[in-house]
């Protein structure tokens, strides 16, 4: 076994990350075969809508806008797929052509594809849950979907920085990683006031997701600080898996309670 620096990895302590990876590779695609056996069991898809607005007779017109259907998202399948990109991505870092440049990145502190990843994971899931609260409109499902991708690439930035550095990237991605949380809330609180409270699941699944999300980047912010158990790359880089695992399963098991089973 080689002898490293306290912020290098050692080969004991990347056997360990592979085999991290390895097990939540494993676990998210049994919850895909799961989830997969149980939408082709159902008879009738659970489709979400997506619609477009579009604008009637002059400008300041009071008439309703006319609403078009585009399409629908089949709930079951998008959970497959999103289980089984998450479930590809975590065996890809076994690769031996890949394990290499993993092993180097986690010695500079940086793993870039990281949050590539987790910015894709992300937005599919606001996406989902923001159709789950009601969201239907297709420029505020893309909208969304784009922020919480785009807020989470600044923490790829924020790696960047030296360790100690400048905390702005990660301040900026917060702020903007907030906000489509906060339409969800509207929507969510909303509906409530108007009588059509959100089924339980809607709101537990919601509240689960958010709590996922402030982890993760809690656990990128004590990464930059490198103070106590974050000093070594390696303990973010095996809570970020943990998490980020944990809440792509929390999406999977309220889908199939709530809307599936």
């Amino acid at each position: 076994m080689t002898t490293a620096p306290q912020n290098f990895v050692t080969d004991a302590q990347f056997t360990r990350l592979r085999t991290v990876n390895l097990v939540a590779g494993l676990v998210l695609s049994a919850q895909a075969v799961l989830v997969s056996v149980v939408v082709l069991a159902r008879k009738t898809p659970v489709l979400l809508p997506v619609t477009a607005g579009f604008p009637t007779g002059p400008v300041g017109a009071t008439a309703e806008p006319q609403s078009v259907a585009l399409a629908d998202v089949d709930l079951g399948l998008a959970v497959v797929i999103l289980l089984a990109f998450s479930a590809v991505l975590r065996f890809t870092w076994l690769l031996p052509a890949v394990a290499g440049w993993y092993r180097s990145g986690l010695d500079a502190a940086r793993n870039p594809l990281r949050w590539v990843e987790y910015s894709q994971v992300s937005a599919i899931t606001v996406f989902l849950i923001a159709q789950l609260n009601g969201v239907t409109e297709v420029g505020t499902l893309v909208a969304l979907y784009a922020i919480t991708a785009g807020a989470t690439l600044f923490l790829a930035l924020q790696e960047r920085e030296p360790a100690g550095g400048s905390l702005r990237p990660f301040v900026f991605g917060a702020m903007v990683g907030i906000v489509p949380w906060g339409i969800i809330a509207f929507y969510q609180i909303g509906a409530g006031v108007l009588g059509d409270v959100p089924e339980l699941f809607v709101r537990t699944v919601t509240l689960a997701l958010l709590a996922a999300a402030t982890l993760i980047w809690a656990n990128a912010w004590l990464g930059r600080r490198g103070r106590g158990g974050w000093v070594h790359p390696q303990r973010q880089e095996i809570v970020q898996i943990t998490l980020v695992t944990l809440g792509t399963t929390l999406m999977a098991g309220h889908v199939l309670w709530g809307a599936l089973l």
